[in-house]
Order: structure tokens, then sequence, then C-alpha cells
């Protein structure tokens, strides 16, 4: 796998990226945590959540850059193929050389 990515790296008309899908999130006024700017106050449990949402990232090492997406529901090969292919449509005029995309 190694001398895959350094070839990918190193070839001008390909383009190494990995795709990744974390846990899900719920949203509403919970504490995880983190700091906030603004007081606010928090629920102390979390058993019915506004929404949930699940991460899910398109990164380009090669470039250092993160393109993130989130869905409403689980993940499904479906999605991953829908935002491969939104996320193409933008992308592609900034790598126009690339003929082969390597996918982690």
């Amino acid at each position: 796998m190694n001398q895959i990515k350094q070839v990918a790296d190193t070839a001008w008309d390909a383009l190494r990226i990995s795709m990744d899908a974390k846990a899900t999130i719920n949203i509403g006024p919970f504490a995880r945590g983190g700091k906030n700017r603004v007081r606010v106050r928090a629920a102390d449990h979390d058993f019915q959540p506004e929404a949930t949402l699940t991460p899910f990232g398109i990164f380009l090492p090669k470039y250092d850059d993160l393109f993130l997406y989130f869905a409403v529901s689980k993940i499904t090969s479906d999605f991953i193929v829908d935002r491969l292919d939104e996320w193409w449509r933008t992308a592609r005029r900034r790598f126009s050389q690339v003929k082969t995309l390597v996918i982690q």
C-alpha cells in the first residue's frame, strides 16, 4: 500500500484521496466538554436530540485539503458515490491533468 501511495503522490496524472465517515453526532444543547465563548446551559442527557448528523470527509493528503459533508441518515454506498461525484465535478478543473483517482 505504501508503494501505491508513493506512486500516486508522485505521478502527474494521478490523485490520491482518502474518504472516511465518522461516528454520528447528536445535535442539540449537549455538553461535549469543549469551550464556548457564549455561556450556554447544556442538557444533562442527550436522549432526544434535535437531529443527528454523520460527518463524511474527502481528504487530499498531498495538498492537505479536506472537504466535509454531512448525512442526516446512515452513510450508504450511494451517499459515498454521490459525494465523490459531487466533489469531482467541482475539483476536476483544478486537477485537469488527472486521469486516475487512487481512493483509500
